[in-house]
C-alpha cells in the first residue's frame, strides 16, 4: 500500500457538502438578477448550482426558507455600512445623500433585493414576514429615524415622518432598476451603466435633501 493509499478518499465530498449552502445562495442570486424577476423555482436552483434539490431543503427547510437566508445574506453588509454611516462625523445632510448611494449600489448589486424582501412580508407564514421585519426593516428604519432626528436637533432638517421617509427613498432607490424593461423602450438600452447610476444617486439625494432641509440650508447641501 502506498502513502497515497492512506490518504483520506473523503474529503473532496466533504469540502463539497460544506460549500453547498453557498453555492445554493449564489445560483439563487444569479437567476434572480438575470431574469430581473423574483420568480423561481427549486429546479432552477438544483440546475443553476448544479446540486441536487434535496439539499435546498436539507439546508433550508424549503424555497421560502432559502430567500429568507438569501436577503440576510445580501442586507447584511448593507446594514453594516449603515453602523458605520451613523458614527462618521459629517453632516446629517452628508449622511442622507451617502445613505441613498449605499441603498442604490445595493440594489445596483442585488437589484432583486426590494423585491424580495416585500414578496416575503407577503407571505403566508407569519413568522417569515416577522423575520423580515426584524432583521431588515426595523433595522434600517431605526437608522435612518436616527439620521433625520440628528438633522432636526442640529437645525437642518424639517421634522419628517420616518415611514415616509422610509418609503420614499428605499422606493426612489429601487424602481430605476425594477424600471428595466420601460428604460430599453425609451433609451433602447437596459444597461444601468455607473455614470447613469451616480447620476440618479445624484438626482435622488438632492431631491430628498430639499424637501428635508429648512430654507436657509438649502443652498449649503452635502456634494458628493
Amino acid at each position: 500500500m502506498t502513502a497515497a493509499d492512506n490518504k483520506p478518499k473523503h474529503k473532496p465530498t466533504t469540502k463539497k457538502k460544506n460549500n453547498s449552502k453557498d453555492q445554493l445562495l449564489i445560483a439563487a442570486s444569479t437567476i434572480l438578477t438575470e431574469r430581473n424577476a423574483i420568480d423561481i423555482s427549486l429546479s432552477d436552483i438544483a440546475e443553476a448550482s448544479g446540486l441536487n434539490s434535496a439539499l435546498i431543503k436539507y439546508h433550508f427547510g424549503n424555497k421560502e426558507g432559502l430567500l429568507l437566508a438569501l436577503v440576510a445574506r445580501d442586507a447584511a453588509s448593507t446594514l453594516g455600512l449603515l453602523d458605520q454611516l451613523l458614527a462618521m462625523h459629517v453632516s446629517p445632510a452628508q449622511k442622507v445623500r451617502l445613505h441613498v448611494a449605499g441603498v442604490v449600489k445595493t440594489y445596483a448589486k442585488y437589484p432583486y433585493l426590494n423585491r424580495l424582501i416585500h414578496t416575503l412580508m407577503d407571505s403566508k407564514d407569519p413568522i417569515v414576514a416577522e423575520e423580515m421585519v426584524n432583521f431588515f426593516v426595523k433595522p434600517l428604519l431605526e437608522s435612518q429615524t436616527k439620521i433625520l432626528e440628528e438633522g432636526l436637533q442640529a437645525g437642518i432638517f424639517h421634522k419628517i415622518d420616518p415611514m415616509m421617509f422610509y418609503y420614499s427613498v428605499i422606493g426612489a432607490c429601487d424602481y430605476i432598476f425594477y424600471a428595466r424593461h420601460s428604460r430599453k423602450i425609451v433609451t433602447g438600452n437596459t444597461e444601468l451603466t455607473p455614470e447613469l447610476r451616480d447620476k440618479y444617486i445624484n438626482f435622488v439625494a438632492d431631491t430628498i435633501l430639499k424637501t428635508l432641509c429648512i430654507e436657509k440650508e438649502t443652498e449649503k447641501l452635502a456634494t458628493p
